[in-house]
């Protein structure tokens, strides 16, 4: 057998190895059942820890809003309930109603499950 053929059929042989092991890979990671449901789950914005950027993700809440929001909590306190948030600034009845099912009030210095960076 010549050099070259000997090569070539390495090469095709190697390849063929890969395939079908990227193939047996494949069937073990990817779900066989995949039925294309969306699962969707409320997150809600603990308003007393968030940080300006997650106080941003809120509806009607943008950069100013958020900052406004950290700031009164640092130089009045925590935030006990929703008719508190309407002591920030810039914060109407409208724009209260709006976070009603999406912030939660905890107590500062408490344990809470906090995902890591």
């Amino acid at each position: 057998m010549s050099p070259g053929r000997r090569r070539v059929l390495l090469g095709v042989w190697a390849f063929l190895v890969f395939a079908l092991a990227v193939r047996a890979l494949a069937r073990g990671l990817l779900p066989t059942d995949v039925s294309g449901r969306v699962e969707l789950r409320p997150v809600l914005v603990d308003v007393n820890h968030a940080s300006v950027g997650e106080l941003m993700s809120l509806p009607s809440i943008g950069a100013v809003r958020a900052e406004a929001i950290v700031l009164e909590r640092i130089r009045r306190g925590p935030f006990r309930s929703l008719d508190d948030i309407d002591r920030v600034d810039g914060l109407g009845p409208g724009a209260c109603a709006s976070l009603r099912e999406l912030v939660t009030f905890g107590i500062p210095g408490e344990t809470r499950d906090r995902p890591r960076d």
